[in-house]
Parts: structure tokens; sequence; C-alpha cells
């Protein structure tokens, strides 16, 4: 298994740091790479597929799942973005799968201040095999750690350039239309 963790630190509150990553009207603002959300001709089009016999579909059910036209090294892919688990606002347990790569994803917030205001530390961990099998080809480990890294890398330098370039009062309205945290971790529907 490949494991690449990375952290940025953001000069922004933990809730605007919160909503730019759990909020999927937030993703195409900041997040070049993003050419469209990708929507279900039929609301419940996942449940009426017959059940999978993998070992994914041991996984549990996501809170979201949000399915996006991505373009990754010049190559237009879907990519879908599944929350898994949220701890209060503070860690997010998920699944990004792009193209025919997956990836288990830790997303962690820990906010931080001092005198020249909030800050956060944002940390990206994803976990991938060693190797991937891409239109008949393995793709092998060092070229999936390299990936890796350069989606967490840009990912973070995207989401620090939004939050510091766009600051929001510290009153800001709750998240809607986004995984809020609770005592049973729901999603609350837009």
């Amino acid at each position: 298994m490949i494991t690449v963790a990375l952290t940025a630190t953001i000069d922004a509150t933990g809730m605007r740091v919160w909503r730019a990553i759990v909020d999927p009207a937030q993703r195409p603002i900041w997040d070049d790479r993003i050419l469209g959300e990708i929507q279900s001709v039929h609301p419940d089009s996942r449940t009426r597929r017959a059940p999978r016999r993998t070992h994914a579909s041991l996984r549990p059910e996501p809170l979201r799942r949000t399915r996006w036209r991505f373009l990754w090294a010049d190559v237009p892919l879907v990519l879908i973005d599944e929350i898994h688990r949220v701890d209060g606002h503070e860690r997010l347990f998920g699944r990004i799968s792009i193209g025919s790569m997956h990836f288990d994803q830790t997303t962690t917030i820990v906010e931080e201040s001092d005198e020249s205001g909030p800050h956060v530390r944002l940390g990206m961990k994803l976990v991938a095999n060693n190797s991937i099998a891409v239109i008949g080809e393995l793709v092998p480990r060092l070229e999936v750690q390299r990936l890796v890294i350069d989606y967490v890398d840009t990912t973070l330098r995207l989401v620090r350039k939004h939050c510091e370039l766009d600051p929001r009062p510290s009153t800001e309205p709750p998240i809607h239309t986004a995984v809020t945290p609770s005592s049973g971790s729901r999603f609350v529907p837009s």
C-alpha cells in the first residue's frame, strides 16, 4: 500500500476551511480541475443496480457521494468523492475514485489561533494500492505514488488559495448542503 500524507497551514477560520471541503457547491469554485458535476438522471439510480459481489460492496454506504467531471494531467476523467464518516468538524473519512483508481482518504482540520489571527492546519492522507490497472496496463508503484502526491499537494494548495483569498466573517450561516457532524453523523440534504 502507498500512503501519502501532507498538510498545509491556512490563514482562515476552521468553519471556512470545513465549508470548502464538505460543501459540494464550493468545490467547483476552488478546484479548477473540476469541469462540472455529474447529475444522476434518477435520484435513486444507485438502488436500482444489482448489488456487486466485490470486496468494495462490503463498504458502508457513504453519507454523501458527489460525481464530478475532472481534469487530471490533461485527461478528462470521472471523480467520485464519497464521505463515509465524520468526526466533529475535525476529521472526515472517505474514498475517492478517479477513473479506475480508488483511494481511501482521511482529511483533518485542526484550528489554531495566535496574535496574528486564526489558522487551520489542513491534513490530507490518501492510501492507494501499490499498482493500479489502467486500460489494460499496470501503473507501477512509483508512478502511483507520484500521481497521489500530485493530487494531494494540488488539492491542499487550491483549498489554501481559496480560503485565504475569500475570507468570510466568523458568524457564517450554517452549512445546509454539506455533511454536518452530529451524534449520528448525518447528511443534510440540500
